[in-house]
């Protein structure tokens, strides 16, 4: 018996996804690439945009006739829409067999046990053997939930207060994930320093001391995190990210937008000059990292002043990249209730931004040209380097070898590179 999984949305789901499918072949499935090949599929649904939500009940809609070529397929709804919307997606198709949402996620492998009840004599009868090393970096979840209120957010609503898994749990998964193949680790939460443990905050077991400990796994050759808030990124954080080799120099840090009163607005908890000086001060502790964040455009009552204080954020704040999300209201939150801009005018904003980060993007990029970086190859001759900038690599490397390589091309978001061994050998012979 084999499952297919179709995740939307962000890395918290893709690391719910591999958690539900570890509960699935726990029970004896195989994961398969192939809708057709499966008798249990998953949709893991997406809720913080509605164009990411219409897209997963599109699918669920559409898998009505997938159910019904085979007898005996399931098919399973679960995420942050399906925490949102559980009546809605019950009543409007029947042909789901079980709806979990995003919330009671860690309860899959008991909810699941009634769906996968099956004689021994099942013609399709396979087991799954462990997980081998196919994927060199892997997702750790280590808390779920927001304790925030941003007005434009759904997660709270969806994911529910702030919970963090013990140390040693985490660090029980970082090992199985290694003894997997996995050779970095990205710890994942959606305000993932604020993590802490055994005590109120700043005391007891924090952040910090849990990227120390992850570093310290062995075979744990590289640490990532994601996705941190600017007020939880505290002086120890900073010092503890320097200080832990196997913590990459690369920090996913939202900002949202450059305007104090849209942040205001927003419930962000920090200003435009303390996120700059927060920047700054991530830069002198580690030289030659990159910062990338998040922008949101076409906020409601965002200005013309506003929008072009984002710009010249992005500017002075020297973003290595940056994603950018236009503006989409969800029901229940605050700014819901809060009169929108035309989608027009959030397009011409979105364009103008897009080429703003290009222009400081290109930059940054072009002073990587003829440098030597270490790149983990995470598949065919693609890989990325500490920094996370992607790297596809000329020569003959393989899935999970790190190497050391020459910049040779910086024009586009995926940077071109050779062996720096064998651009030696050749500049060589030509002497």
């Amino acid at each position: 018996m084999k499952y297919y999984v179709r995740t939307y949305g962000c890395q918290m789901n893709v690391a719910d996804s591999d958690e539900m499918g570890r509960h699935l072949q726990a029970r004896g499935l195989i994961p398969t690439e192939d809708p057709e090949e499966a008798s249990v599929l998953l949709v893991n649904t997406c809720t913080v945009r509605q164009h990411a939500e219409d897209r997963a009940f599109s699918e669920v809609g559409r898998l009505k006739k997938w159910k019904a070529r085979q007898s005996g397929r399931k098919l399973v709804v679960t995420g942050c829409a399906a925490e949102r919307t559980k009546a809605y997606l019950e009543n409007r198709f029947p042909h789901i067999d079980l709806v979990i949402g995003a919330k009671a996620i860690e309860d899959f492998g008991r909810a699941v046990e009634g769906l996968l009840e099956r004689r021994e004599t099942d013609e399709d009868l396979e087991y799954a053997i462990p997980m081998s090393g196919d994927r060199v970096s892997a997702f750790v979840t280590i808390m779920r939930g927001c304790n925030y209120s941003c007005t434009y957010c759904i997660v709270p609503f969806v994911r529910g207060r702030e919970s963090y898994h013990p140390m040693e749990h985490i660090l029980s998964e970082v090992r199985d994930r290694v003894a997997e193949g996995a050779r970095e680790i990205t710890l994942l939460g959606q305000t993932v320093n604020s993590y802490h443990r055994d005590g109120a905050r700043g005391r007891g077991t924090d952040f910090a001391d849990l990227l120390e400990n992850a570093g310290k796994v062995d075979g744990v050759e590289r640490l990532r995190f994601m996705s941190p808030h600017p007020h939880y990124m505290t002086d120890r954080v900073i010092d503890a990210i320097a200080a832990v080799p196997e913590a990459c120099e690369a920090v996913h840090l939202p900002v949202q937008s450059g305007s104090d009163a849209m942040l205001k607005k927003m419930l962000r908890n920090y200003t435009r000059e303390e996120y700059l000086a927060l920047a700054g001060k991530m830069r002198k502790a580690m030289p030659g990292m990159t910062i990338s964040t998040d922008v949101i455009l076409g906020f409601p009552g965002e200005t013309v002043e506003d929008f072009r204080q984002t710009l010249s954020l992005i500017r002075e704040a020297q973003f290595d990249w940056g994603f950018i999300f236009k503006y989409s209201a969800r029901e229940g939150t605050p700014a819901a209730a809060w009169e929108s801009y035309p989608e027009g005018l959030i397009e011409e904003r979105h364009q103008e931004c897009m080429a703003v980060f290009e222009e400081v993007s290109r930059l940054k990029r072009a002073a990587l040209l003829g440098t030597e970086q270490e790149v983990l190859i995470e598949e065919e001759n693609t890989g990325r380097t500490r920094t996370n900038y992607k790297v596809s690599v000329e020569g003959n490397v393989a899935t999970g070898e790190i190497v050391r390589v020459r910049i040779t091309n910086s024009d586009r978001a995926t940077l071109t590179a050779v062996l720096a061994d064998r651009q030696k050998q050749t500049e060589g012979l030509e002497a």
